[in-house]
């Protein structure tokens, strides 16, 4: 099975997110910061990526601090199964399930799975500014497509595609929460670990 996902085409790291309903602390929304009070951003996505031989999809939960941000995948349990940390553009993947970390650069991260060249501030100012940055928009055949609620102007949807691999998300929920971004968990009690090891839920 492991086999089958780690070809040459590794897109199936969001696909087992949310396939595997095993263990996992349950998401649970967070306070609200009250009216004049700043907090700190998050909005719920969905994701549907897709290339010429897969198809997945997800939901994601994704606060973002200053430079620091954190994405939470749910499964269909709504329990976080794995934990995305991001801070400028250096990435932390936590599966606490299997005990297991890696390190890396988000953009090696996102080329893996999705086949994309896409950084984090790229995919930030998307999704909280409704703006293609234009150094992703002079990709050689990648197109950037934005819809905006037209009240507040604000992204509902941002489709990315370059004619091989498509990522569409679609905004389900915004909303400023309570207090500065939590740092990770201690990392003490986990092994460091390749991609694949993390991502994979198999013993």
């Amino acid at each position: 099975m492991v086999k089958r996902f780690f070809g040459p085409a590794v897109v199936a790291f969001l696909l087992v997110l949310m396939v595997f309903t095993g263990c996992g602390r349950r998401y649970r929304t967070p306070q609200l910061a009250p009216p004049g009070q700043q907090g700190h951003a998050s909005v719920v996505i969905r994701f549907v990526a897709e290339t010429r031989t897969e198809r997945q999809k997800g939901r994601v939960v994704l606060d973002t601090d200053g430079r620091r941000a954190r994405m939470l995948f749910l499964n269909p349990l709504n329990r976080v199964v794995m934990d995305l940390h991001v801070e400028l553009d250096r990435a932390t993947l936590v599966n606490r399930g299997r005990k297991r970390y890696w390190r890396g650069d988000f953009r090696e991260l996102i080329r893996r799975i999705w086949q994309l060249r896409l950084e984090f501030a790229d995919l930030r100012r998307l999704l909280f500014d409704a703006v293609a940055p234009r150094a992703l928009t002079r990709q050689a055949g990648l197109r950037v497509q934005v819809e905006r609620d037209t009240d507040s102007g604000l992204p509902v949807m941002v489709q990315i595609t370059d004619g091989i691999a498509q990522l569409r998300i679609t905004v389900l929920r915004r909303r400023r929460v309570a207090g500065v971004l939590d740092s990770p968990r201690s990392l003490e009690s986990l092994v460091q670990a390749d991609l694949e090891e993390v991502i994979s839920h198999e013993d």
